[in-house]
């Protein structure tokens, strides 16, 4: 099974246990991070925001109740499905436009339409992330930026010996018995030990194309918000 499909089919598996294992596996923290990513977005009315890879939707719900309308996409249909009963409980309909299921690396939206792109746990699970930040650029309107919300590597050396015990040892038993897919939680660790860190995704970003790249550290450098602009008409990058 090619990986994207296996991916896809993994995250269908634990689509009903998602977000009580966000809540439960981050301590709560993981309300912090995405207020916080939907801050640095820029997000707010009169913008329009495309989240990709929105899971069940508290990436793009973050997004709505700062005022943006929000397109919600996500290559796993089974999460997308999850986020309009959501949005409806905060009485948010009025702010998603939509909700598309997308592959990251194949968007289907027109040139220089956003005025900005998220993406929340998402990036390390592209097969192609060169491919991803090309459509990326090209969705987005010139002088807009991408916001990518993701596990990173903390910044002291007490806290990444704890933070890899209980995300080696203790997150994959947690997980694998709430949601009944051991393995889901043993390839998630995994996929962010294998993904770069904050400056290695910042070369990235920069390499792919994105101007005035720059990170911020979220609980210890544990999640990481990096974020760079589509350069605008005539800019250079930096």
């Amino acid at each position: 099974m090619p990986e994207g499909h296996r991916v896809q089919s993994m995250f269908s598996g634990i689509a009903h246990r998602y977000d009580l294992l966000n809540h439960l596996l981050s301590l709560g923290l993981d309300f912090y991070w995405w207020h916080r990513m939907a801050a640095l977005s820029g997000a707010c009315p009169g913008r329009l925001m495309l989240d990709v890879a929105a899971g069940t939707g508290d990436s793009s719900l973050a997004l709505a109740k700062r005022g943006a309308k929000v397109i919600s996409t996500d290559f796993t249909h089974a999460m997308l499905a999850l986020g309009p009963s959501k949005f409806r409980s905060k009485g948010l309909d009025n702010l998603i436009w939509a909700s598309v299921g997308a592959d990251a690396q194949r968007l289907p939206f027109l040139d220089n339409h956003f005025d900005g792109i998220t993406i929340c746990y998402g990036i390390r699970n592209v097969e192609q992330r060169s491919l991803a930040y090309a459509e990326f650029l090209r969705v987005l309107k010139p002088g807009a930026c991408l916001t990518i919300l993701e596990f990173s590597r903390p910044k002291w050396s007490w806290l990444r010996a704890f933070y890899n015990f209980y995300s080696l040892k203790m997150l994959p038993r947690i997980g694998g018995w709430i949601s009944g897919n051991p393995s889901a939680y043993t390839y998630l660790p995994e996929s962010i030990r294998e993904f770069p860190d904050q400056i290695h995704l910042a070369k990235e970003l920069k390499l792919a194309g994105f101007a005035n790249v720059q990170w911020t550290n979220l609980s210890g450098g544990i999640v990481a918000i990096h974020a760079g602009a589509k350069p605008a008409k005539g800019g250079t990058r930096s």
